[in-house]
């Protein structure tokens, strides 16, 4: 199941991707499941496929075992978030990781899809469309949680 809402992610977005500069790869992804029982289903594969590093009020953190490979490079790091139904509009959102993320920053208030969000601890270009939730994010999760 995984497997597939990442694959349809990564299908329904690559158009938008295609306009972003300097893609370098996938970072993580966070699965957004579609009521209580799902989560529970995305999380007992998740924990077959590996093992949560953190756990968060949003949802659990994983590193899976085996990456799961994309057109975008393995993918080892995700999130099966809680229940939220005003994220209903997608199956995942995906964060990658780009060359030069200024680049992204300068489209913010001359292109209505990319917005920037703060947070304490990280900071992240937000690019949305109706087929895309894609984040780059700094520092990033590959940083944050496979680097000593």
């Amino acid at each position: 199941m995984i497997e597939e809402i990442v694959k349809r992610t990564l299908e329904k977005a690559s158009k938008d991707l295609k306009e972003i500069e300097g893609l370098k790869g996938i970072d993580f992804i966070d699965l957004f499941p579609t009521s209580e029982a799902h989560k529970k289903q995305l999380d007992e594969e998740a924990e077959r496929k590996g093992q949560i590093i953190e756990v968060t009020e949003r949802g659990n953190i994983y590193l899976l075992k085996t990456p799961i490979p994309t057109k975008y490079g393995d993918l080892f790091l995700l999130k099966v978030r809680s229940f939220d139904e005003t994220r209903l509009d997608w199956e995942a959102e995906v964060d990658f990781i780009v060359e030069d993320r200024d680049i992204l920053k300068k489209k913010i208030g001359n292109d209505r899809r990319f917005s920037f969000l703060v947070r304490p601890d990280w900071d992240a270009v937000e690019f949305k469309t109706n087929d895309t939730l894609a984040y780059f994010v700094h520092p990033s999760a590959t940083d944050v949680y496979l680097k000593p």
